[in-house]
């Protein structure tokens, strides 16, 4: 018998390569590569280009419906409307006003966490540690870019998602730039993948509402 032993890697460790590419940018980049494709195909309708994200894909949906003006509209999906690394300090502040942790530890963490995207924007230390680029690219505030975009938009999120709950403060954001180009829908009791949230504060995976979340965003498409 001939036993062939390939170099394996730590669990949960990802491939050189994939970490390299994982980055807001490079995503946006492969999206349009499609897009452009699609746009060249006799059966494809091009009257309407509907552009969608969930959680992480709603960076990349930004990005393409910020620079794509062939996107006619924009769904997002339990997004963050100020990145990414602003949750982790969140949580940090909620487990210690829940007294999971102490106040001195949930300090000790969020410094931490300062340390870890300066490190980010250091060159050296990016060469060394190519992970931190995706903490760098997609912390990026969604906000201000979507501040930016005249098409309409579409903002659905959980009340029981730590990624998305500054969701809540978006509206004010939009009338005091005086735009009306967003609808929003707020799910009651769910994460932030759509699932009802038990007492214990777990998600019950045998209650999912995703079917009706993308429902109601595709039946606001054709209006």
């Amino acid at each position: 018998m001939l036993l062939l032993y390939s170099k394996c890697r730590k669990p949960d460790e990802f491939d050189k390569e994939y970490v390299k590419a994982d980055f807001l940018e490079n995503y946006e980049y492969r999206a349009e590569k499609v897009l452009n494709f699609l746009r060249r195909q006799k059966w494809v309708d091009n009257s309407k280009l509907v552009v969608a994200g969930h959680s992480q894909g709603s960076k990349v949906a930004t990005l393409i419906a910020l620079n794509n003006k062939k996107v006619t509209h924009l769904g997002l999906f339990g997004a963050n409307p100020f990145g990414r690394i602003d949750q982790n300090i969140r949580n940090y502040r909620k487990e210690a006003e829940r007294k999971e942790i102490t106040w001195e530890k949930a300090n000790e963490y969020i410094e931490n966490t300062y340390q870890m995207y300066r490190e980010a924007y250091n060159k050296e230390t990016l060469k060394e540690n190519p992970n931190l680029l995706a903490w760098k690219s997609f912390s990026r505030p969604l906000l201000n870019d979507w501040l930016q975009i005249k098409i309409p938009t579409y903002l659905a999120y959980g009340t029981n998602d730590i990624a998305s709950d500054l969701c809540d403060l978006v509206p004010l954001f939009y009338i005091q730039n005086a735009k009306d180009n967003l609808t929003y829908k707020r799910y009651l009791n769910l994460e932030h993948n759509f699932f009802e949230v038990n007492d214990n504060g777990r998600a019950n995976y045998e209650k999912e509402h995703w079917k009706e979340v993308m429902n109601e965003f595709i039946n606001w498409t054709k209006k």
